[in-house]
């Protein structure tokens, strides 16, 4: 081991921290303009962010500029050091685009992570990674195929001696024909109902977003949205401070 000077300076250079986040902001900010227009097949998970989204764009908040920074880093690594074709451009089938991270023999593969310590148990699966696999099953019925993979990169698995460490687990995803139907008139009233209230410019007809994903820190649209059931009886000045 090195020894070190006890009396090495070391202060936090805040001023530098602005200005990487800064370029990643930047960054990220120039992605989403070249973004094609129309409804992604990630507006569908959540209806009425998609639709605010639409209707009053806002920039990334600043935990969100570091999230995506860390997916798209995940990505670049775990995507191109393997076979198939990664982030092969933007399709569209019945009118909504959208972007597998990968692609093989015809099937989408879609990559995630996780910060959870236990992976989900085999009953569990569907439950904890929800929004993980109505993503990845919309691309395989966009793709009009029975078969997709989930890869998740959990961040900070534990061991059997308690230990975290990153580690990647494959999940093999199949459906029968009358499941993809099922999923396809999903996909279809969801389409459908982001273009309605789009035309009518009034989304208290979509249903509500996952419930974390609502609040005034975590939605930028809490208060236009003022979803029921969940809009405390305060006013803006109140959520805003």
């Amino acid at each position: 081991m090195i020894q070190l000077p006890v009396e090495l300076e070391i202060t936090r250079d805040e001023i530098r921290e602005v200005s990487v986040y800064e370029s990643m902001r930047q960054r990220l900010a120039k992605d989403d303009a070249t973004r094609q227009a129309g409804i992604h097949a990630s507006d569908l998970l959540d209806l009425r962010q998609a639709y605010f989204r639409w209707l009053d764009p806002k920039p990334l908040s600043e935990r969100q500029v570091y999230f995506f920074i860390i997916g798209k880093t995940l990505h670049n690594i775990v995507l191109d050091e393997t076979p198939g074709a990664s982030d092969a451009g933007t399709l569209e089938e019945l009118g909504i685009l959208f972007s597998p991270d990968k692609r093989e023999e015809g099937f989408p593969i879609e990559l995630k992570s996780s910060r959870a310590q236990y992976e989900p148990k085999p009953g569990k699966m569907l439950t904890e990674f929800h929004q993980y696999f109505e993503q990845l099953t919309t691309y395989m019925v966009l793709m009009n195929c029975l078969r997709g993979e989930l890869w998740v990169l959990f961040l900070n698995l534990k061991d059997a001696s308690n230990r975290t460490f990153p580690e990647l687990r494959c999940y093999q995803v199949v459906m029968t024909e009358e499941q993809f139907h099922v999923v396809e008139k999903e996909v279809v009233a969801a389409r459908d109902a982001l273009i309605q209230a789009k035309e009518q410019r009034n989304h208290t007809s979509l249903v509500l977003c996952r419930a974390w994903k609502c609040g005034p820190e975590a939605c930028a649209w809490w208060g236009a949205c003022r979803p029921p059931g969940r809009y405390p009886n305060v006013t803006r000045k109140q959520w805003t401070t």
